[in-house]
């Protein structure tokens, strides 16, 4: 079968602004979105942090663009011995009895199996390259889930980042309205240090300690407008200010 050529990420200009201002690399963020998307965890109803939401919104992505199941391309000459493998990982996810972590560890053979046995047609490489100084390894989960329903990684890479926003977080925070989107809470998870090396101290400038200060006073400021989408695009344009003013020194 012929090859799928692969295409370059682009990175949505919030996703970037977001980074920015909790000092996180893009390519670090999206590794820990890509060691949290399992097959375990597609099959399980059990939370579990970080995994769940990785998961779920590759779910979500896929649910989104197909209205209805389609033939995977890459399994069509491993579909018995995919059913097979599937099930028998369904089983491990919805027993109720031993840990998850040890479940969820079981069933590495199970997706090794599939990886070995499937044509790669959308992941043509276990490694995607952001720029010359930035890559991210694809998992074998990951892979066998992009080629299960037809999509590049960057598909759901590009749709993880797409749902990152921290002026539309800041503006729901503001007003107390509920922001109900798991993708946020694992990007703000991440930045908090959740599967990365926070080991490495960093230092903030004058300009960033500024910023900081007066991301607070605004905060302030906004109280008397109430409407969400103008909160929102206020906080916005500030945060792209800062962002600008950073990457361009």
């Amino acid at each position: 079968m012929k090859r799928i050529n692969d295409q370059q990420i682009i990175v949505p200009l919030e996703f970037n602004v977001a980074c920015a201002i909790y000092k996180i690399e893009i390519a670090e963020v999206l590794q820990v979105f890509v060691d949290h998307v399992t097959l375990y965890d597609t099959m399980s109803d059990v939370y579990n942090e970080g995994f769940s939401e990785a998961t779920r919104t590759v779910g979500s992505y896929v649910r989104a663009k197909r209205k209805r199941p389609v033939q995977s391309k890459a399994m069509r000459n491993c579909r018995a011995l995919l059913i097979s493998c599937l099930s028998n990982i369904k089983v491990l996810a919805t027993k109720k009895a031993g840990l998850t972590i040890v479940k969820r560890k079981k069933t590495r053979p199970l997706v090794n199996m599939i990886f070995e046995a499937m044509e790669r047609v959308y992941t043509i490489s276990d490694t995607l390259y952001l720029d010359e100084y930035s890559a991210i390894k694809l998992s074998k989960d990951f892979c066998v889930l992009c080629e299960a329903h037809n999509c590049y990684p960057k598909e759901f890479l590009e749709y993880f980042m797409g749902r990152i926003s921290v002026a539309d977080a800041h503006a729901h925070k503001g007003l107390k309205l509920i922001y109900d989107n798991y993708t946020f809470s694992f990007f703000l998870n991440i930045a908090d240090g959740f599967g990365r090396d926070t080991t490495e101290m960093f230092d903030l400038t004058d300009y960033e300690l500024d910023f900081y200060e007066r991301m607070e006073e605004l905060h302030l400021e906004l109280y008397i407008i109430r409407d969400l989408q103008e909160r929102a695009n206020i906080l916005r344009g500030l945060y792209l200010l800062h962002y600008q003013a950073i990457t361009q020194n």
